[in-house]
């Protein structure tokens, strides 16, 4: 009886530690002051340290376990820290230590580049330099597939004005188009932006309602195709195709390009900085040989 009593009295007396610390996490903000939770070793946990940690409880009781565990993980982490200074061989602590130093350089040298660089690269004028790079690398662009350009729209087969859509669909100049837009939500699918190069797996994942035998019908040559059933219309139409061998439409390789100039620039800039901050190191006497 006496051994319950204690238990209950040591449970009653950690949940009141914990609920003071709590309740502290609360006032914390209205207060410079700061309370020590725990220590282990030369390390010591404050209470901000755990509200920066723990900010989100479902109750008072999630919360003291929460708080349990991630105080035991902190005093764990901490010791077995300190264990592996006293046990590890000197020649792997250093070997250690030049590995965390070597890797807390390199990653604020690359925090501070590419701080540099985003300001740097938002002017880069990619439109015309694009254009201007196509033209003198041309060659270096030729399709080792064919690509194509096509639309395509199903429709249910009692739609009111399917006649119209149709023939719309096969004319397509600029008011066709309007209309077709109009209509979109009539459609059980569309692809309407025939002024895009697709190559043949992409048209074959956006004609889905074709078997294999027409898919290949469809893009042998520019045509207009029509497939019908019980309940849907499929009206299909390859605008152009360009053969394997010719040079790619700048639209075609544009994100190639731009990737390209963008990498291009990105190193040039990097070795023009890394060797500004040298020169500019030697002028102010912050960098010497001896």
């Amino acid at each position: 009886m006496m051994l319950v009593n204690c238990l209950k009295v040591s449970k009653l007396a950690i949940m009141s530690f914990f609920f003071v610390i709590l309740v502290s996490c609360d006032s914390i903000t209205s207060s410079n002051q700061d309370r020590l939770i725990a220590r282990a070793e030369n390390h010591y946990l404050y209470l901000s340290d755990l509200e920066r940690n723990l900010n989100s409880f479902s109750s008072v009781e999630d919360s003291l376990i929460k708080a349990t565990i991630y105080i035991n993980n902190w005093a764990r982490e901490k010791l077995l820290f300190e264990k592996s200074l006293i046990n590890l061989p000197q020649e792997k602590i250093s070997d250690l230590t030049n590995l965390v130093d070597a890797y807390k350089n390199n990653l604020f040298i690359n925090a501070y580049r590419e701080f540099v660089l985003k300001s740097t690269m938002e002017s880069f004028d990619t439109i015309s330099t694009i254009n201007s790079f196509y033209d003198a690398n041309k060659q270096n662009f030729l399709l080792k597939e064919p690509i194509f350009r096509v639309r395509y729209v199903s429709f249910p087969t009692d739609n009111v004005v399917r006649k119209q859509i149709t023939r719309r669909f096969k004319r397509y100049n600029v008011e066709d188009v309007r209309f077709l837009d109009s209509l979109s939500f009539q459609f059980s699918s569309y692809f309407l932006s025939d002024t895009v190069w697709l190559n043949q797996i992409e048209v074959g994942e956006k004609l889905n309602d074709l078997n294999q035998n027409q898919k290949e019908l469809f893009l042998k040559s520019p045509n207009y195709f029509e497939v019908k059933d019980s309940l849907v219309i499929y009206l299909f139409q390859l605008a152009e195709r360009l053969e394997r061998g010719n040079i790619a439409p700048i639209s075609y390789v544009e994100n190639t390009i731009r990737d390209i100039l963008f990498n291009k620039k990105k190193l040039e800039l990097l070795r023009s900085f890394d060797n500004d901050v040298l020169q500019d190191a030697i002028k102010t006497k912050k960098f010497e040989k001896y």
